[in-house]
């Protein structure tokens, strides 16, 4: 057994019993401090699980975008935003970063705000959430 998958389900079992036994028994200021910390374990359970995999398509995606393929994630992160930075990134290529820049913020989202990605995106308010 993986200990990554015996750390997440550690941490689902403790954030289950604060939100089901713990959290009733508290108020206001209480309440929410455990639902801050809930909210944390969620997320790093969502990181102990889909993390690894998230970061490697992201060097996938930059690799194939900056064409370096042996460059770090982290040397990938930071030449993608040098090039932004300094207008080296060609008009042609807008659509491209910003289907680039749409999947990394979709990818980060899943483990960091899952819920904000499954809201409904309307057109005619350009886009925009509901």
């Amino acid at each position: 057994m993986s200990y990554l998958a015996a750390t997440g389900d550690l941490l689902a079992v403790a954030r289950a019993a604060l939100r089901e036994r713990l959290v009733p028994r508290l108020d206001g200021e209480g309440r929410y401090d455990a639902a801050m910390v809930g909210n944390a374990m969620a997320i790093v359970i969502r990181e102990l699980e889909l993390g690894e995999a998230a970061r490697a398509a992201e060097r996938r995606l930059l690799a194939r975008f900056l064409d370096s393929p042996q460059a770090t994630l982290p040397e990938l992160r930071a030449s993608l935003c040098r090039e932004l930075r300094s207008g080296a990134i060609q008009q042609e290529r807008s659509s491209e970063v910003a289907a680039l820049l749409r999947e990394l913020v979709h990818a980060r989202l899943a483990i960091s705000n899952p819920d904000y990605l499954a809201q409904e995106v309307s057109p005619a308010d350009g886009g925009h959430r509901s």
